[in-house]
């Protein structure tokens, strides 16, 4: 079986991968799972963020050198470089986004590309379990609650500066994006992100698909 890596762009997307997504892939045999983030200054090695899309695609391919390797990504669409291929703003079109970096991998059975809309603290939103393990006042807990009941799809929670999912965290509680990130991951689970945020669950369904063709 090939091995599965994630080529993510901080902290708080290992902390989804590996309390949230693992566990659930290791349900259908997955077990050789790995996270590692984008190497953007290899004289310092500097590594986090995205940069440019020329790093994330020479951490692509360096990950693909190494053979019996699924690779795919976990990156936010918030503060995406303009220099992706298909770049646009347009958070309804992240799939015009995916499909022009797969194919400039010329669609390569073994990466999957995907951007997480808008950024992976909408998924937090999936449910109120997790924020009740970090807030203790209940003037902030209703916010997060009207939050939560205004948007379905946690993943339609907006990118703009002021509004987009971590910075409704920040300006609601003094929220630790790895501290806080951690346990609300944890505490939320995976099967309310599978059921209320669809771009996030048929990603995590061609995951555990390509796993199973390689096998």
């Amino acid at each position: 079986m090939k091995r599965l890596v994630f080529i993510v762009e901080g902290h708080t997307e290992i902390l989804l991968v590996d309390k949230v997504i693992s566990p659930y892939l290791n349900n259908f045999g997955i077990y050789s799972i790995s996270c590692q983030t984008i190497t953007t200054n290899r004289k310092l090695n500097k590594k986090g963020g995205v940069g440019s899309y020329g790093l994330f695609k020479n951490e692509i391919k360096k990950t693909l050198a190494q053979g019996n390797v699924l690779i795919t990504t976990l990156i936010d669409f918030f503060k995406l470089p303009t220099s992706f291929p298909s770049y646009t703003s347009d958070s309804t079109k992240i799939e015009d986004i995916e499909k022009a970096i797969h194919k400039d991998f010329d669609f390569n059975k073994c990466f999957i590309p995907y951007i997480q809309r808008h950024e992976v603290e909408s998924l937090m939103y999936s449910n109120e379990k997790g924020f009740e393990f970090v807030i203790d006042d209940e003037s902030e807990m209703k916010e997060i609650l009207k939050i939560i009941n205004d948007y379905s799809n946690p993943e339609d929670i907006n990118n703009s500066p002021e509004t987009s999912p971590s910075k409704r965290l920040k300006k609601i509680f003094n929220y630790d994006k790895i501290n806080d990130g951690e346990m609300i991951f944890e505490m939320v689970g995976i099967e309310d992100m599978l059921k209320k945020c669809p771009r996030f669950s048929q990603w995590i369904n061609s995951i555990v698909y390509s796993i199973k063709i390689f096998k």
